[in-house]
């Protein structure tokens, strides 16, 4: 007899369900070369129990899981495995019959197995990705605003140099007109001073002819 998938079991929490697999070693996330991608793996673990309850309970298989080989009547299983200590089976007048959990826990394995693992985002992710983003704006604004300033102090400094060469080359012109003033003064001062303080010339005697 076997179970399909169409069959399921009612799963309340099947992410749950998924996450206690992990936890218990049925289950494992592997990256699958070929298909170049994360995927749910079954263990050997997994296998151990898949097969020890398939063959308590008389089935060949469950929930389109892998199928046992014919004639298989027994599995090797770790000593302490104890299918219905842990509840997955009980124990009937004919034969085991398989739990409620025991069904939700073979269901999700198989079901799961081969699965892509998605990956969530997480709210912290999001906001540091918002922050980083904010940053870079803010550092790229304050990076302009600087640029705008140094242009506005060079700005600035152009003016003031300027101004500071017209001022310089007036002052300059100012002080060669009153030195080239200066000069021409002094030297009609010592002209006339030579013609004041000269001897008178003596005049020349013309013979009568």
């Amino acid at each position: 007899m076997i179970f399909f998938k169409d069959n399921a079991p009612p799963v309340e929490d099947y992410d749950k369900t998924r996450s206690m697999l992990l936890e218990l070693g049925w289950l494992q996330k592997i990256f699958n070369v070929e298909m170049n991608r994360s995927v749910y793996d079954i263990t050997s673990l997994g296998y151990q129990y898949y097969f020890a309850i398939c063959m308590k309970t008389g089935y060949t298989e469950m929930f389109a899981g892998p199928t046992l080989q014919e004639g298989l009547t027994s599995a090797r299983i770790n000593a302490d495995i104890d299918l219905v200590e842990e509840g997955y089976i009980i124990d009937g007048i004919d034969s085991a019959k398989l739990t409620p959990l025991g069904a939700e826990y073979l269901y999700v394995l198989t079901d799961s197995h081969g699965q892509d693992i998605e990956v969530k985002k997480s709210k912290a992710t999001d906001k540091n990705k918002s922050d980083k983003n904010k940053s870079g704006k803010s550092n790229m604004s304050k990076v302009l605003g600087g640029v705008q300033t140094f242009m506005k102090g060079m700005h600035e400094m152009s003016k003031m140099a300027q101004k500071y060469d017209k001022s310089s080359t007036e002052s300059t012109k100012n002080v060669w007109t009153a030195t080239r003033k200066k000069g021409k003064k002094s030297s009609y001062s010592r002209k006339s001073t030579s013609v004041s303080k000269g001897k008178k010339r003596p005049r020349k005697k013309y013979r009568k002819r």
